[in-house]
């Protein structure tokens, strides 16, 4: 991760955690992504309630108003990640104005070659889309540090109510029981496999399958079977 991506997190997390402005974080940390992403400009959309898409913010008057222009049109890279819940991304003149007739030309125009357009998620629902434009069409954004960006702008967007205290301790409460039950299944995965301490540890790490469990889940599963009652013999 660059200096620069990670200075941007280190702020956004910052500020997560103690009142703050969202348009004035979501400015900071916009300018931050294009630094980091190497992109020509950055814009954030939004669902809004009528299917279509808001500017939240923008790096640049080109890219605030091809983001104003598509989701008026309600059609483009952004519309299209939303509806998909995906990234999106396509590179040179002749893709972009193939693919998107309608708002390719005015991208082309504005004098970038590349677009990436990544969703702004939460909880299985796309909220808006992190639109990444690059100058060149040989250039990539880092896949993983543009949805890193997308995650922590949503993150920005909804933490703005300060939990009242009683949920801070709910909540606290929630993570020390999964630590708890996380812990119990090391110590059945140790005496079950004959691990030592170290051992049991990292077995803990893959007792989730990818995909189907969380660990705490998994870790449960295993504290549960090893509570049953072993089969009776005789039957």
């Amino acid at each position: 991760m660059s200096d620069t991506a990670a200075r941007a997190f280190a702020r956004a997390a910052s500020a997560i955690v103690h009142d703050y402005d969202v348009t004035g974080v979501l400015d900071a940390l916009l300018t931050d992504a294009q630094l980091a992403l190497s992109a020509g400009a950055i814009g954030l959309l939004v669902s809004d309630d009528d299917g279509g898409y808001e500017l939240l913010s923008s790096t640049s008057h080109r890219s605030a108003e091809l983001d104003l222009y598509q989701a008026q049109l309600r059609s483009g890279p952004w519309g299209e990640t939303v509806r998909s819940g995906t990234l999106v991304s396509e590179h040179g003149a002749g893709p972009i104005l193939a693919r998107w007739p309608a708002v390719g030309p005015r991208v082309v125009a504005a004098g970038f070659a590349a677009v990436q357009a990544y969703p702004l998620r939460w909880h299985g629902k796309t909220i808006g889309a992190l639109n990444v434009l690059l100058t060149d069409a040989g250039d990539v954004a880092d896949h993983v540090l543009g949805q890193a960006f997308a995650d922590i702008a949503t993150l920005v967007i909804l933490r703005t109510e300060p939990l009242l205290a009683a949920e801070v301790v709910r909540r606290t409460e929630s993570a020390l029981a999964g630590r708890t039950v996380i812990e119990q299944a090391k110590g059945v995965l140790a005496h079950q496999r004959g691990l030592d301490a170290d051992e049991a540890f990292e077995a803990r790490r893959r007792i989730a399958e990818p995909g189907r469990l969380t660990l705490s889940d998994a870790a449960e599963q295993v504290v549960r079977g090893a509570a049953a009652p072993l089969p009776n013999p005789t039957h």
